[in-house]
């Protein structure tokens, strides 16, 4: 694309029309500075983000558990599938709580929030898990 002056002021690419809104926009750009005060412009106001604790009691106690049960439950059952693995692999002495779970899924959190510390859903999740830990409690054992 080659480039022309249509005046001293505006340079625009060969073909194109300069329009008056152009010109408008150009010259409230490049406008002199001047000792006129300037008015600030109104700010929107902020909707404060929900923290990544609020995020995580909603899921915990939402959704998710009804889709998958109590979550000591839910833990308890990945606990034994995970022993059943971990004592083929082993010579039998795995013993994962359903604790265990939520404490090592929180590892694997931590794990991902070090490759992309700006994933928030790391963080959301690692309160999760914390609190799941508390909620296993709720249950007899």
């Amino acid at each position: 694309m080659s480039w022309t002056q249509v005046t001293e002021e505006e340079p625009v690419a060969v073909g194109v029309t300069v329009t008056d809104e152009m010109r408008k926009e150009y010259a409230a750009i490049h406008a002199p500075l001047t000792d006129e005060p300037v008015k600030p412009k109104k700010l929107k106001a902020i909707k404060p983000k929900v923290s990544v604790l609020e995020e995580a009691q909603t899921i915990i106690y939402g959704d998710r558990e009804k889709t998958y049960g109590h979550p000591a439950k839910n833990l308890k059952t990945i606990a034994n599938m995970w022993n059943a693995y971990m004592n083929n692999m082993d010579d039998g002495n795995f013993n994962v709580t359903a604790k265990d779970v939520a404490a090592m899924m929180m590892l694997v959190k931590v794990a991902r929030f070090a490759n992309d510390p700006s994933h928030r859903d790391n963080l959301v999740d690692v309160c999760g898990y914390a609190a799941l830990i508390e909620r296993c409690d709720e249950v007899a054992k």
